[in-house]
């Protein structure tokens, strides 16, 4: 069985006794909502629409048909897919056939794509062919011949090249003749049992793998259905990359209530607009740089928005200003929200909150998540000071999945997580974080650990020193700035930075978007960068421009 890294069997049991955790799954809801439901709709992303009853048999056959490949229960595969049907049903899909599903984000690419698939001995990865101009295939091809245990490369689409498993036919094909349904009984996981694996970039650079059981995120789904009063009439919609956490209230929340989600495939502002007025979308999750782009589309008014109940920003800071921006120009209301893919605590705002903490804050701690402010000896502050942000509770992560010592250094003995952001509680007990404690630059809600970066850079002919910083964008947050010193009289530029860090196969979000060439970096001793004062530099550079 698969078992939580950092919960006893005691604290397991405590959560179940006392209500806390369900002892139910996703699949639980979605064959209730097929059998009361059958011709409703669950899942479109725009192309394509599914039925509850439909939903039931394309995950069913997968399931099955996963069973049938020889992929063995608690074996992990991963899921690297764009926003579309198929990726919330890939993931019941492995929940009925035992098989851990670890879902990543499509911009990651041979390196990133290389370390996920090693570190978790995943025996089959879930795939486009080409998505975007990016041959998904051709990289897994390429990885594969250094991973002797990754069997099955499944393509969904249409087109499935040569050496690839078709999702789709795996889905068409009627396994139930072949293949006993007791299968399934047999080998679905339990409310208790790690069935989900997310990862983060988190504070090495390199990903890391948090596990959740689905007791826990169907909790942190209730959380919304409480606080925002859902129901089977609403329609949720996930506007950012599904992979990861802002779409929490798409995957755990619908189900348990029986609404439809919307996924949408590739994100433009107006094309967004259109699909809030074409399926009717009541709660929107969005990142703030997507909330941004709308709220400045000059033609919002040609689309009908007024079934737009809430804004759910997710995944990055929300500047006040453009939460105040979007309700005059949306509707709806904008709820703040804060997580951490390897935390999972629930901390957002709810619909009645004041204006100025659902704009100035994230909200207060729900369903048992507890946050605490500490100093650097983690004694806790009084309400108003700043400290790092350390949080614990049921929705939470039970771990890093096959990293027990990064489990035991992450978490204390009485299960706090360190978040590294700085922040304050207020007098009201509202969260408002400060900004963070590590270097880690936040792009549009994706991490880019500076250091890696840095690594590649100082591996360039033409460069001898390099510091990466993020610098202040009114859409994304933040986007990557490179402060290098040349290593000879020619200066690089920003274009060939950016073509040797593309030869080294990182994801294209962590490239820099602008170079400052100078002569030396400031140094706080001889070994570390001022990156306060670059931080400085490029602010009053960007603003003299301004």
């Amino acid at each position: 069985m698969s078992r939580p890294t950092r919960l006893t069997d005691e604290i397991v049991r405590d959560y179940l006794i006392r209500g806390v955790w369900q002892p139910f799954t996703l699949s639980h809801y979605w064959e209730r909502n097929a059998a009361r439901n059958p011709e409703g709709t669950a899942v479109t992303d725009g192309q394509r629409r599914l039925s509850w009853a439909e939903a039931r048999l394309w995950t069913d056959r997968v399931a099955l048909g996963l069973i049938h490949l020889g992929i063995g229960r608690d074996e992990l595969l991963v899921v690297q897919l764009p926003n579309r049907v198929a990726l919330p049903l890939i993931r019941l899909a492995c929940e009925k056939a035992g098989i851990i599903c670890l879902p990543v984000p499509r911009t990651l690419r041979q390196t990133e794509m290389g370390y996920c698939l090693r570190h978790t001995e995943a025996t089959a990865v879930v795939i486009p062919w080409i998505y975007r101009d990016f041959d998904y295939f051709g990289m897994i091809v390429e990885l594969k011949k250094e991973l002797p245990r990754l069997h099955r490369i499944l393509v969904a689409g249409e087109n499935v090249p040569e050496g690839a498993l078709s999702l789709d036919e795996l889905a068409a094909t009627p396994w139930e003749e072949r293949v006993s349904p007791a299968t399934l009984r047999q080998r679905f996981f339990q409310a208790d049992e790690v069935s989900l694996i997310n990862s983060t970039t988190g504070s090495t650079g390199r990903p890391k793998f948090s596990e959740y059981t689905a007791a826990a995120r169907l909790l942190y789904g209730r959380s919304y259905i409480d606080i925002l009063n859902l129901s089977e009439k609403d329609v949720i919609a996930a506007f950012s990359p599904a992979a990861g956490g802002p779409n929490i209230p798409v995957y755990f929340a619908a189900p348990q209530i029986g609404a439809k989600t919307v996924f949408m495939n590739h994100f433009e502002a107006e094309a967004a607009l259109d699909l809030v007025q074409r399926e009717k979308v009541t709660v929107a999750c969005v990142v703030p740089a997507q909330l941004a782009l709308m709220a400045h589309c000059p033609r919002t008014d040609r689309y009908d928005l007024s079934s737009v109940r809430f804004w759910l920003s997710v995944g990055a800071p929300l500047p006040a200003p453009l939460a105040r921006e979007a309700e005059q120009k949306l509707g709806g209301i904008v709820l703040n929200t804060y997580g951490a893919v390897d935390w999972g605590g629930v901390v957002f705002t709810a619909p009645d909150d004041p204006k100025e903490k659902r704009y100035r804050t994230v909200g207060k701690p729900r369903v048992g998540t507890e946050v605490r402010v500490v100093d650097e000896t983690t004694k806790e502050v009084a309400p108003g000071e700043i400290g790092e942000l350390q949080g614990r509770g049921p929705t939470c992560s039970s771990g890093f999945y096959k990293d027990r010592e990064g489990t035991d250094r992450s978490w204390t003995g009485d299960g706090w997580l360190p978040l590294g952001d700085l922040a304050r509680l207020d007098e009201s007990g509202y969260l408002v974080i400060v900004g963070r404690k590590s270097e880690l630059i936040i792009r549009g809600g994706q991490n880019i650990q500076p250091g890696e970066i840095e690594e590649h850079l100082l591996a360039c002919p033409k460069v001898r020193q390099a510091a990466v910083i993020g610098m202040p964008d009114p859409i994304l947050g933040e986007r990557v700035c490179a402060y290098v010193v040349p290593r000879g009289s020619e200066r690089p530029a920003l274009e060939e930075i950016v073509v040797f860090l593309q030869a080294k196969q990182i994801a294209p979000y962590k490239l820099p978007e602008r170079l400052e060439v100078v002569e030396s970096l400031p140094m706080i001793s001889d070994t570390k960068v001022d990156k306060r004062l670059l931080s400085e530099d490029i602010a009053a550079k960007l603003l003299s421009k301004s």
